[in-house]
């Protein structure tokens, strides 16, 4: 399952990043990516990870979450956290996994928070979908690489050995068009905060999971408004 990538997010213990990196070598995961980290990659990773040293070695580290959207392609994002609010819902990572928006042709994000109180609001304004486990015992909160494990292991109990299906190189990112539409509509997107009009519009569009053909069709009328927001 080569596009499943991990992000641990604000993690502040080295040998818990080295805990995943050997979870992730067990189930052939190569993508570990650490976002706004709160600790280095000290000599107590490398013990954490024993001989699955690979994603260690490779992960990228971006500081924020504007450096992660920059340079990362397009993908499904799941955080996991109980935590629910009015712009979002969890629900259990069994019953995502029967979801149609599950492509295991495109990238997808698995994401976890910080070891202590997990994804923050902020964090969570940067996933599309939300998910938990549905644990049986009294304790519900797990260590951050039993938390990826479990997750990892889902996904390979759901999909079996199922092969990546050639992804899409015709699907493309909707944020240089969109971008380009909202400037044209005279939209300060430098001064805005983070969740902004194009956050929310590429978000809205890969919840809608749209195939090439819909994504090209998509452009064409955006491309159409620009010319004749233009010519006015």
């Amino acid at each position: 399952m080569k596009n499943l990538r991990v992000v641990l997010v604000s993690s502040k213990y080295p040998r818990n990043i080295g805990l995943v990196s050997r979870i992730l070598s067990n189930f052939g995961v190569e993508q570990l990516i650490l976002v706004t980290p709160q600790c280095e990659l000290t000599e107590e990773a490398k013990q954490g990870a024993a001989q699955g040293q690979a994603a260690l070695a490779n992960c990228k580290i971006y500081q924020t979450w504007n450096e992660f959207h920059s340079s990362e392609p397009n993908g499904l994002r799941i955080g996991f956290s109980r935590r629910q609010g009015k712009r979002r819902a969890s629900e259990p990572l069994e019953t995502l996994l029967k979801h149609p928006i599950i492509d295991m042709g495109k990238p997808i994000y698995l994401i976890f928070g910080a070891e202590d109180h997990g994804l923050s609001s902020d964090d969570l304004d940067m996933v599309h979908r939300m998910a938990y486990f549905d644990l049986p015992g009294p304790l519900q909160s797990m260590n951050l690489s039993h938390s990826v494990l479990v997750a990892i292991q889902s996904f390979f109990h759901h999909f079996g050995t199922h092969q990546d299906s050639p992804h899409d190189e015709s699907t493309e990112d909707p944020e240089g068009f969109l971008k380009e539409w909202l400037e044209a509509l005279n939209f300060d997107l430098e001064s805005q905060r983070r969740w902004n009009a194009l956050t929310m519009l590429k978000q809205l569009i890969l919840k809608a999971n749209p195939t090439s053909d819909e994504m090209h069709k998509l452009e064409m009328i955006i491309q159409h408004t620009i010319r004749k927001i233009k010519k006015s």
